[in-house]
């Protein structure tokens, strides 16, 4: 079996923001950033190796960052503005962590940062329309959104909340209905993921640190598949979080009126080209480019097939199944159709695999 094929770093770099992880550490265990503004920085683990420099002198370690509730970290501000801070590994080699640097101009500064814990995850009950997830788990698990969702909310970024926003982003995820969202239940392979409710007020969802699993589907939902460590931003394309996954396999065979399908892929080389089909219509995704496609079938059988061949190749697909009998449920960006949703049947035959 050939090599798995990772990014030389996992740094992600945004206009207003930075996310480092562990492969972005050098030789001698340290990375640089910058504060240009001054910034704030978050983390999702805690460890007193892990130091925060500048000039040699120790500002902070990764404890600190975390602070208060290991499930809402606090934060360290960096009043001054310098590009010379840097982290610094202290301990053992290859630590796990992912380091969100936030700009204090960014937009959408302040919204709040949240890290699942093991098996009990963390639950968001809040009234701001951003949160922000730091995970160094293989994928996070979203359960049962709630809230008086405006149609097309919410909505799932791979970024932080200051690049929360369809302009120069793909959401990974949007809702189709306020059904849709309290039922579809997305699994995404990202270290860094940003929900977007669409409005300031009471609100919840709970997230987990999972391993990737088999995707819910059923009446008016929607499944979601991205290439690990997926961003989906114009500019940014060919930077990747970093991930072990190396692979997104799937078939099945479902029954539904209707199937609307939107995809966005970027840098795929021809030799790891995404196969994706349906019933007999065959697509293969090499390039940077979007896809979109509506079917009105009984039946449909579908494949999706990628392996990484290149450290900067992405993809993000969403499927949304229901039926041409339900009423018209309008969207705002990712799709420019109407969708609807009828109760469907599922037979469903998954292999998520793992190198």
């Amino acid at each position: 079996m050939s090599s798995p094929v990772f990014a030389a770093d996992a740094r992600v770099t945004f206009p207003y923001a930075e996310v480092l992880q562990a492969p972005d550490l050098d030789a001698n265990g340290k990375a640089g950033f910058a504060c240009k503004n001054g910034c704030k920085i978050y983390v999702d683990v805690k460890n007193t190796f892990l130091k925060i420099t500048q000039n040699g002198n120790i500002i902070t370690d990764f404890n600190a960052i975390v602070a208060g509730s290991p499930f809402a970290p606090t934060g360290w501000r960096l009043e001054e503005p310098a590009d010379n801070y840097m982290i610094e590994n202290r301990g053992e080699a290859n630590p796990k962590f992912v380091f969100y640097v936030v700009d204090f101009q960014a937009p959408n500064y302040g919204s709040h940062v949240y890290v699942p814990q093991d098996t009990v995850g963390v639950t968001i009950n809040s009234e701001d329309r951003y949160a922000t997830i730091l995970s160094s788990y293989e994928s996070l698990w979203f359960f049962s959104f709630n809230g008086n969702f405006l149609d097309g909310y919410p909505r799932l970024y791979a970024t932080g909340f200051d690049s929360a926003t369809d302009v120069d982003c793909h959401p990974v995820y949007q809702a189709r209905s306020k059904y849709n969202a309290e039922n579809t239940w997305p699994t995404l392979a990202t270290a860094v993921i940003t929900v977007d409710f669409g409005f300031a007020a009471v609100h919840n969802v709970s997230v987990f640190q999972d391993k990737a699993k088999e995707p819910v589907k059923g009446a008016g939902l929607s499944t979601v598949y991205t290439s690990p460590g997926y961003v989906g931003c114009s500019f940014n394309a060919g930077q990747n979080y970093y991930s072990t996954l190396t692979q997104v396999q799937e078939r099945f065979t479902l029954a539904a009126e209707r199937l609307d399908i939107d995809a966005a892929y970027s840098n795929v080389a021809g030799q790891e080209g995404v196969q994706f089909n349906v019933n007999n219509h065959k697509t293969l995704f090499v390039g940077t480019d979007t896809y979109h496609e509506h079917y009105d079938k009984d039946t449909y059988e579908v494949l999706v097939s990628w392996v990484r061949g290149t450290p900067q190749s992405s993809f993000a697909i969403q499927l949304d199944f229901g039926s041409a009998n339900d009423p018209l449920i309008s969207t705002t960006t990712k799709i420019d159709r109407t969708l609807t949703i009828l109760p469907s049947f599922v037979i469903v035959i998954l292999t998520f695999l793992r190198v």
